[in-house]
């Protein structure tokens, strides 16, 4: 599924061959380290929220501890898409797929990774709704 979801964006930049002012792997494996720090993050304030819903803070993170996260999603995706140059055989695996090669498939696939990434602020704001009464 995350090959599948990497090959419709990766695809959407990189229009088998023809880009110009992006380097469109490097691009695709930005927006799946903010896919992964999102989900972490998320994971985080479930637990958090599971334990204790009304009194529930995130903690606070130092700089050092942010670039030390960063830094590992990164290796994660380095070796999830990059190593062995896995994200030009899923381009290969994938380019004849006619789903996966259209417009539907390509608003399903940037709107999945969007709210992926906006998923932590959804829970907050809900959060906030159901046990304070307000959303901010």
């Amino acid at each position: 599924m995350i090959n599948k979801l990497f090959y419709i964006i990766y695809n959407s930049y990189y229009k088998h061959g023809e880009y110009k002012n992006d380097i469109p792997s490097l691009t695709v494996g930005g927006i799946f380290l903010g896919c992964f720090f999102s989900i972490s993050f998320l994971i985080v304030m479930i637990i958090g929220l599971i334990d204790n819903p009304l009194h529930y803070r995130l903690p606070r993170l130092s700089k050092p501890i942010l670039f030390f996260i960063t830094i590992l999603f990164g290796i994660i995706v380095y070796f999830v898409f990059y190593h062995k140059k896995k994200y030009k055989e899923i381009y290969e695996t994938y380019k004849e797929d006619i789903f996966l090669n259209s417009q539907f498939a390509k608003y399903l696939g940037f709107t999945i990774s969007i709210i992926i990434i906006i998923s932590p602020l959804i829970l907050g704001l809900v959060r906030n709704k159901i046990c304070f009464g307000y959303w901010a």
